[in-house]
């Protein structure tokens, strides 16, 4: 399971007993790194792209590593003096656990701090991380793959929706603090253990096993709720089953209230989609920004009042109920949709109907 790690020395802490203080399960395969461009090296394979800095380039360089595999997952355990990581964008997720000192982790203007008992995972933006005398474990998740998952363990035919924002726009998740992922996140843990050591004895029977994929299922249990809690999970199964999602809830808001003067700023709200997020699914499901597919809804319900029209209906009365402030530009955007007049297309249902 051990992957080569440049320039890694005999396992030992006799010249530094302060990393000889901290506990780490992998302790005993910890390697020496006396070089921090290795060291930046064996961080790039966790953490990529990544750049390293010590917090004090006048003492000599040490940091005890490992670098190992499981499945797909590449692990990277460390003990590590003060130093600064800056991680850039990169696609998918970050999980950081920690077994002794302190690491603060600054992203997208939250802070996180990791210590003794800690589990956090991180969204992909860009971050930096400033070490204290630190002990640890890191890897990367796939995006892709822990939504699949997630869909599998659901049994569902599609990923909902929230699922997928959730993922993508998260600020990150810190299961150590939830009393109720306690026992997930002891699986969690003890899993990678367990997995270490029958590397020893056989690398093929630890791929074999796929233990990543129940890394990766103990991760998608903690991210999303639905599948820890039955009553939660039972109405969401129920809604997908039934082929609606938080989207399809949506486009019933803006439906039900045409008459509004909606905007990007209502729609996040009502929601809870980041203004990029809808956006981009808007344009993905149906081809078009939120404002064009709200406009286009306006004037089709336009378009059938004028067609059907009640007593007392005239085009300005039409356009304000169909959420235009002014009959002109109802004009002007009726006529650019379907070549006709308003005001023509309300003449001829009237004159079309039996005296």
């Amino acid at each position: 399971m051990n992957l080569s790690v440049a320039s890694a020395e005999t396992p030992g802490f006799e010249a530094h007993p302060e990393a000889a203080s901290l506990a780490n399960p992998f302790k005993r395969h910890l390697g020496l790194v006396g070089d921090i461009n290795d060291s930046a090296e064996f961080f790039r394979r966790v953490l990529p792209p990544c750049r390293l800095k010590s917090a004090d380039p006048e003492i000599d360089w040490w940091h005890y590593g490992r670098l190992s595999r499981l499945g797909s997952i590449v692990l990277g355990a460390s003990i590590l003096p003060s130093v600064q990581i800056l991680v850039a964008e990169q696609f998918g997720l970050s999980v950081f656990l920690g077994y002794g000192g302190e690491q603060e982790i600054e992203q997208a203007s939250r802070h996180w701090s990791c210590r003794l008992g800690t589990c956090l995972i991180l969204p992909g933006q860009a971050l930096s991380i400033q070490s204290s005398l630190f002990s640890g474990l890191t890897f990367h998740l796939d995006s892709r793959r822990i939504l699949q998952t997630a869909t599998v363990m659901a049994g569902l035919a599609q990923t909902p929706d929230p699922w997928v924002k959730s993922v993508h726009e998260t600020f990150g998740w810190e299961p150590s603090r939830e009393p109720s992922l306690a026992t997930l996140l002891a699986m969690l843990k003890q899993s990678i253990v367990m997995a270490d050591l029958q590397a020893d004895s056989s690398q093929s029977l630890v791929d074999r096993l796929q233990l990543d994929d129940l890394i990766y299922r103990l991760l998608a249990a903690m991210i999303f709720p639905e599948l820890r809690e039955d009553t939660s999970f039972e109405r969401l199964t129920q809604r997908i089953q039934a082929g609606r999602d938080s989207f399809d809830e949506l486009l019933d808001f803006i439906k039900s209230n045409l008459t509004e003067p909606l905007n990007l700023t209502q729609l996040e709200q009502h929601s809870h989609y980041s203004r990029r997020a809808l956006q981009y699914t808007f344009r993905e499901r149906l081809g078009c920004t939120p404002l064009q597919w709200i406009r286009n809804q306006r004037l089709e319900a336009a378009r059938q009042r004028l067609q059907n029209p009640l007593p007392g209906d005239n085009v300005a009365s039409i356009a304000t109920g169909c959420g235009y402030r002014t009959q002109s530009l109802f004009s002007v955007d009726f006529q650019q949709r379907f070549h006709v007049r308003p005001s023509q297309l309300l003449r001829e249902a009237r004159s079309s109907r039996p005296r």
